[in-house]
């Protein structure tokens, strides 16, 4: 008995979707690229974002926070998985409970640099998230203690925000919600 041999590429967003959950590639240009692993501080920095925006948004009624692996389409050839997402209640692309968003936006993407991701989320997704109409995008880079606030006009994000350090981000775009950048930075101490 032969084993099936993978399909060869190029891919669309249905094999993309069709992906296990654990795998973590993306479909870029009709190729489904490897992602790096996350370390342990880019996983708590993703799970922070994700508890500072669901606890300003569950009392508000404002919308829903998704973290790492929801799959967005850019075009049939190519998509991604934002760190984080965040949807407003208003937003038609919140409803459904599909394994990606086939049509529409997020209202927010978030993306944790690293070294071997820098590029690609600053240039590549930055421009594909523009096309899509994503309305903001937050850039986090750990190793400069960094949060960009990225804000769509026309068809180009300009820059909102940027916070170093121990800042504390208060985007008027999400009025009330307050990110301690400070915490972001360091792992908790075991006891």
């Amino acid at each position: 008995m032969h084993e099936a041999q993978p399909k060869a590429g190029p891919y669309t967003w249905d094999d993309f979707v069709a992906l296990e959950e654990d795998d973590l590639r993306e479909l870029i240009d009709g190729e489904l690229v490897e992602v790096e692993v996350p370390t342990k501080l880019h996983e708590y920095i993703v799970a922070l974002v994700v508890h500072y925006l669901t606890a300003w948004a569950l009392p508000r009624h404002a919308g829903i926070t998704l973290a790492s692996g929801f799959k967005v389409r850019i075009t049939d050839r190519r998509g991604v998985m934002p760190d984080v997402q965040f949807f407003r209640s208003s937003n038609p692309a919140s409803r459904g409970d599909a394994v990606g968003l086939v049509s529409g936006h997020p209202d927010l993407a978030v993306e944790v640099l690293s070294d071997s991701s820098r590029r690609y989320d600053r240039m590549t997704k930055l421009a594909w998230y523009a096309s899509i109409g994503v309305p903001e995008y937050w850039l986090v880079d750990p190793a400069t203690r960094t949060l960009e606030r990225l804000v769509l006009h026309g068809d180009k994000y300009l820059v909102a925000d940027v916070l170093a350090d121990d800042a504390v981000l208060r985007p008027e775009s999400f009025e009330g919600l307050e990110v301690p950048l400070g915490t972001l930075w360091r792992l908790p101490e075991a006891p």
